[in-house]
């Protein structure tokens, strides 16, 4: 869930970095709120209360108690104000059904008495109870009603608000384009920010903005937004950090290689989550750490691997302790309002007092033989629900090892089926110098025949001559034999496993020579295949820093689909197609490109950013595993450095281009 990208906690993480210097405030917080009239103060003096140990429960139980008198005085503004404090101390509680029961009624009351302010914040707190539903559609139809009424209200701080939890939405959706469309709203309402607090929107709406780039997969755009960001709430918190913006940093620069500068955004939030128990933010600090240290420093792996499994279990014990606070606190005010009850009835009927006490005795009885049987229900159920997950998780522990199983298996088809392609093409090319050995290896024999018998008739000159082109086939044959053991030599460092030693690597000699392969590959399946190869390669070229034959595996899959593509267009393109595929390299900004281009029937729209997703293939079944471009981009990203575009049109082209730093 998204829920941290919500404005409410970022005010109570503020209010947090005050409360913390104070010790427990709450009585004083409490007698504020009986004062207080301005309904801005009101929200960070009930964010402060909140970020207070127990402050959530202090807050509900004065609410219910203005609730209650609301309600008797008759007075459906006071009711409107009581029901927002319950909606606030039960979103930080978790308690999903309070939340959901006060913001509805609050909808309805604010309706009624047509009072926007309340609507717009009721509406985003019902918002927020389907988030943590997990019911993102409900989600983004509340906080879009929710921002047109602040909109209407000129309210631009409950705006952001909800365009921030509709961004949030959207990313959990997997839907970017609307996700970026309103962390850009956020930017374009930030001039109109009058409050004190407008460098916490900034930050927050950059924050925003470079979640949405993370997910979309260009982590290097998204730490510039997150770099802004965290530069803003170090300003302002002065020696206090974010966490989950260090956390998202931490995972941005884990995505592009850059180790240290991870480890030490993840080591910041790690320190203070850790120190002031924030379970949830522990856990994601700590899996950062876990995957920085793995294979490097296993003692450093091996610790912070135990910190992440103590945090999660520290998070489960927190909100099951919250849930069990829930239970009691009902159950108490549960009681509460029966002796209050009591004490009104026994006052009522003073004179019948024998009778009363009976009455109430059977009452008492009754209720306490009905609340311990709820109690015995409540604890049955809550043993069930930990059967259940128990039972729940040693399924998904089995399921993940079923999955990892399949997955190396699949991984290991798509090398076997790279190899077999690969071969296929090698046996191929490898048949025109054997050709061209034995061709002149026969004209050899014959002319040696000659030679002889030009000696025996004792024509020296003769005998010169045919010795000369003898010795000048015997230079085509050594010429030719030495490509045969080029290109076997080609197939050995592809067929073995890689020592994953970098070594300079001539970029154009691969790109010619994996096209050559791939296409006579193709071709030995179809003899009818016909293309044209246009190759166009910078020779000036610098070698690149890296592993030969995984760029090699690299370029075989981008060759591969290039043919498959225009292959498949042939059979339904008409006599006037001619299909083509090119390559070509050159060197810019430190970087070698590598472009691999076709007129095939290119990528459609709806798919292009599936592609290289792992198991995503749009090939017939058994013809693609999906998972050739998944482990060209983990060998270009992950492994070099690199990087890798596309540019494509269905139906006419698709262009992709690699880059690799030099």
């Amino acid at each position: 869930m998204m829920l941290k990208k919500n404005l409410f906690i970022g005010s109570i993480v503020i209010a947090c970095n005050i409360s913390l210097a104070q010790k427990k405030r709450q009585d004083s917080l409490l007698s504020v709120l009986d004062q207080l009239k301005n309904t801005e103060k009101l929200g960070m003096v009930q964010a402060e209360l909140l970020a207070t140990t127990g402050g959530d429960f202090a807050l509900l139980k004065k609410a219910k108690h203005d609730l209650s008198a609301a309600e008797a005085a008759g007075n459906p503004e006071n009711e409107a104000r009581a029901l927002l404090m319950i909606s606030a101390a039960t979103f930080t509680m978790h308690d999903l059904p309070g939340l959901l029961d006060a913001s509805l009624k609050g909808i309805t009351i604010s309706q009624k008495i047509n009072n926007n302010y309340f609507l717009c914040r009721f509406l985003h707190m019902t918002a927020l109870a389907n988030v943590y539903a997990q019911d993102w559609q409900k989600s983004i139809n509340y906080s879009i009603q929710a921002a047109r009424v602040a909109m209407k209200e000129g309210d631009i701080i409950e705006v952001i608000g909800n365009y921030g939890n509709l961004e949030s939405d959207y990313v959990d959706k997997k839907q970017l384009d609307s996700a970026f469309y309103y962390a850009h709203q956020e930017f374009a309402l930030l001039p109109k920010v009058k409050s004190l607090q407008k460098w916490f929107y900034e930050q927050t709406a950059l924050g925003d903005l470079a979640e949405v780039l993370s997910a979309a997969g260009r982590p290097d755009s998204a730490l510039i937004y997150f770099r802004r960001s965290f530069n803003i709430s170090k300003q302002h918190f002065q020696s206090s950090t974010f966490p989950y913006t260090e956390n998202n940093m931490a995972r941005a620069f884990l995505a592009i290689g850059q180790l240290d500068s991870a480890k030490k955004y993840a080591l910041l939030s790690f320190q203070q989550v850790s120190k002031n128990k924030i379970w949830e933010f522990t856990v994601g600090a700590a899996d950062i750490l876990t995957q920085v240290y793995k294979g490097r420093d296993d003692k450093q792996y091996i610790y912070y691997l135990k910190a992440e499994m103590a945090a999660k279990d520290s998070s489960n014990a927190a909100d099951k302790s919250r849930q069990f606070q829930v239970i009691a606190d009902r159950d108490r005010q549960r009681q509460e309002d029966l002796r209050s009850a009591q004490e009104k009835f026994n006052s009522s009927i003073r004179f019948y007092a024998v009778i009363a006490t009976t009455v109430v005795l059977l009452i008492i009885g009754a209720l306490l033989w009905r609340n311990n049987r709820r109690q015995k229900h409540v604890n049955q159920l809550l043993s069930e629900q930990k059967e259940e997950i128990s039972a729940q998780r040693d399924t998904v522990e089995q399921a993940l090892g079923e999955l990892k199983s399949t997955q190396t298996q699949l991984i290991q088809s798509e090398k076997m089926a790279s190899l077999g392609e690969l071969t296929a093409g090698i046996a191929h090319e490898i048949q025109n110098p054997l050709n061209f050995v034995n061709n002149f290896s026969e004209v050899n024999k014959e002319m040696l025949v000659e030679l002889d018998e030009e000696l025996v008739k004792g024509d020296i000159a003769e005998a010169r001559a045919i010795a000369a082109d003898i010795k000048a086939n015997e230079e085509k044959i050594n010429h030719h034999g030495k490509r045969a053991d080029s290109i076997v030599k080609s197939m050995l460092e592809h067929s073995r496993s890689t020592s994953r030693q970098k070594e300079l690597t001539n970029i154009n000699q691969l790109a010619d020579e994996y096209m050559r392969l791939s296409y006579h590959g193709l071709r030995a399946k179809d003899k009818s295949f016909n293309v044209e190869l246009l190759t166009q390669l910078d020779h000036d070229l610098p070698k690149v820093n890296g592993i030969g034959q995984e760029i090699g595996r690299v370029l075989l899959n981008l060759f591969n689909n290039a043919f498959y593509a225009v292959n498949q267009k042939s059979k339904t393109a008409g006599p006037d197609y001619k299909p083509e595929v090119s390559v070509s390299t050159a060197f810019a900004n430190g970087q070698v490109l590598i472009k691999v281009k076709d007129n095939g029937v290119g990528i459609p729209d709806a798919i292009k950013e599936k592609i290289m997703q792992p198991f995503f293939t749009t090939k017939p079944t058994g013809e693609g595993t999906g998972l050739g471009l998944s482990l060209s981009y983990d060998i270009v990203v992950k492994g070099h450095g690199g990087k890798i575009e596309i540019d494509t049109k269905e139906g006419e082209y698709t262009e992709f281009r690699v880059y690799l730093p030099v």
